[in-house]
């Protein structure tokens, strides 16, 4: 159930930055005509119809849905949702803006950061990474921080991840 009404949804959806202006108008039109010239009542309508036209995704929706129209970029990445959580990241499918270039980007909470060992060891990783090149390994393709929030930009690879695969078809025999 959203947290908001659709006023308040195309307000958060304007102030995230996720869809520059004219697409938003034009978004805004075609929810108009779908529901003959008035805005849907319901948030989640919009949301919806915003999903299928590709202007935001499920997280995004989400998100927004429920009040909270900042966290959508990271430097000049736009995230696109929640990947996964490891041991010492979350891990975000994101775009590179002018680009177009999916991308995940590994996070290192801000809790950790001010623990040195954390950040150390967090750099150390991005390095390592970096340094092997083969098409079987994924690459990183740069470090950073906005503030407190440093993170490693990586190539996304779309598929399962190792834990869903145990976790559907067992422990692998070798």
């Amino acid at each position: 159930m959203a947290k908001v009404d659709s006023a308040r949804f195309l307000e958060l959806v304007k102030r995230s930055k996720l869809v520059e202006q004219d697409r938003l108008d034009a978004a805004v039109a075609v929810c108009r005509e779908r529901n003959e010239a008035e805005l849907p009542a319901k948030a989640e309508t919009i949301a919806d119809q915003f999903i299928e036209s590709g202007l935001i995704t499920r997280w995004h929706a989400d998100k927004l849905l429920d009040g909270k129209y900042k966290g959508f970029f990271l430097g000049k990445y736009k995230l696109l949702g929640h990947i996964g959580t490891g041991g010492m990241s979350s891990v975000y499918l994101s775009e590179h803006p002018i680009m177009r270039r999916p991308v995940a980007i590994k996070v290192l909470p801000k809790t950790r950061v001010s623990k040195s060992s954390y950040l150390e060891r967090f750099e150390l990783e991005a390095r390592a990474v970096a340094a092997l090149d083969h098409p079987n390994i994924v690459r990183a393709y740069d470090i950073d921080n906005e503030g407190d929030t440093h993170y490693i930009v990586m190539e996304y690879v779309e598929g399962r991840d190792f834990q869903r695969i145990v976790e559907h078809e067992g422990p692998l025999s070798f």
